[in-house]
């Protein structure tokens, strides 16, 4: 089964999808836009054959809310509505940290790092659970 999986943010969403196997994760090439996001979402779901939707909603560490989860529960509450592939909420605590690190260790520029952190802190999500369900 061939899964998305994103990282909510105001500005940019990070994606990721799954082989059609479910057992490897890559990221998007580009972040998606959060001004344009359903209809982008809708068309990588249509592009790729995407039959669930992961997506990580943000809280503190302690598992807390934070300033972003109300308007990510309320994107959450839209996709939910306006697609027909289930919609899963993720912990996505420490995907961004661990992307920055992933890309830092690869000696990419913090502009590059930006451009790129999002897609793989989607990517790092989606591949922990796959291997959780493997």
């Amino acid at each position: 089964m061939r899964m998305l999986a994103l990282d909510w943010g105001t500005v940019r969403i990070g994606g990721a999808v799954s082989d059609p196997e479910g057992k490897f994760s890559f990221p998007l090439e580009k972040f998606i836009d959060s001004k344009n996001a359903l209809a982008e979402i809708k068309q990588i779901i249509s592009d790729l054959g995407v039959e669930k939707v992961l997506i990580g909603l943000p809280k503190g560490l302690a598992g807390q809310d934070t300033a972003s989860t109300q308007s990510a529960e309320v994107f959450i509450a839209l996709l939910k509505s306006q697609l027909v592939q289930p919609v899963e909420i993720l912990d996505e605590r420490f995907s961004s940290v661990a992307a920055g690190k992933t890309l830092a260790s690869q000696g990419l520029s913090e502009k590059s790092q930006r451009d790129m952190k999002d897609n793989i802190a989607a990517q790092l999500m989606l591949q922990q659970y796959l291997d959780k369900k493997l």
